[in-house]
């Protein structure tokens, strides 16, 4: 059985400090106790990084590999390694292994260094979808497509299409263990029953601003841990106009003159808008479906 209290000394190993990118460092291997189911294990890490990516599968490796996928967790393996997942979480990756050693299969976790995955630059032609996946090194699994019609008739209105992009591309899951979008469909982060909810509290919830679908009522589109919420500000004719606000406490709003997809970037690169994503080193994107 994996034990928490085992997956807390995983933890102590990660890098989690603000600030410039840490130097890179050898491969941090942790002894696993015996009896360490591996499958419990990657559930237990699973429970706090978010579904893992299956980089070697009965001896195979699942994707190319190199240092922005993954390679630096398989480096101190060699050929031993029979089954591997991994997570990228912010300056590291955290992997859990079944290798063999001298004819026995043994269960290891090991900590290794993550770079940033955009250190090689983002192209500025690019879309503001495709520099949020280069920023995070996100590598998209298959996923249930949102049925897009039905949210956007049950909220009687379109949606914005970099949101519809990025909900399309990344799933449910948050940015940097920061951000969460709302996703239609998601089992208590769904957008449509948060909005439906938001009209039946009434006028006064959002106060100054009205509520959708007053006209340019607030549609929330993000929650975060901080106890901060993001919202569209409705009213344009074409929803890709529309503004984005938050609110950082009950009465203090800001306003954003972009999109989601350009304030996700700016969320997690920009440090003047002073959200302490900014300050990481090395962006992720935990897959929470």
């Amino acid at each position: 059985m994996a034990e928490p209290a085992y997956v807390d000394i995983v933890w102590q190993h990660l890098r989690h400090a603000l600030g410039p990118a840490p130097e890179p460092r050898p491969a941090v291997l942790l002894d696993v106790p015996d009896g360490t189911d591996f499958r419990e294990l990657v559930e237990e890490i699973s429970g706090r990084a978010g579904q893992p990516r299956t980089l070697i599968d009965d001896g195979r490796r699942m994707v190319p590999l190199d240092a922005r996928t993954g390679l630096p967790l398989v480096e101190p393996f060699g050929e031993d390694v029979r089954e591997l997942r991994a997570w990228p979480y912010w300056n590291d990756w955290i992997g859990c292994a079944r290798v063999v050693r001298a004819g026995r299969e043994h269960v290891v976790a090991v900590i290794a260094h993550r770079a940033d995955p955009a250190a090689e630059g983002v192209p500025e032609d690019a879309s503001w979808t495709e520099k949020l996946r280069l920023v995070t090194g996100w590598e998209p699994a298959p996923r249930t497509p949102v049925d897009w019609q039905a949210a956007e008739q049950a909220l009687g209105t379109r949606l914005p299409g970099d949101y519809k992009e990025i909900a399309d591309l990344f799933g449910y899951g948050s940015f940097d263990m920061y951000l969460e979008l709302l996703l239609p469909g998601v089992r208590g982060l769904d957008l449509v029953d948060w909005s439906l909810s938001a009209r039946a509290h009434g006028a006064d919830l959002w106060r100054p601003h009205p509520v959708h679908p007053d006209p340019g009522g607030l549609l929330r589109w993000g929650v975060s841990e901080q106890e901060l919420d993001f919202f569209w500000q409705t009213g344009a004719a074409d929803p890709d106009d529309w503004p984005v606000l938050v609110r950082t406490d009950f009465d203090t709003w800001e306003r954003y003159e972009c999109g989601v997809g350009e304030f996700l970037v700016r969320l997690l690169t920009d440090t003047g808008l002073g959200h302490p994503t900014s300050r990481i080193a090395a962006h992720c994107f935990a897959d929470y479906a």
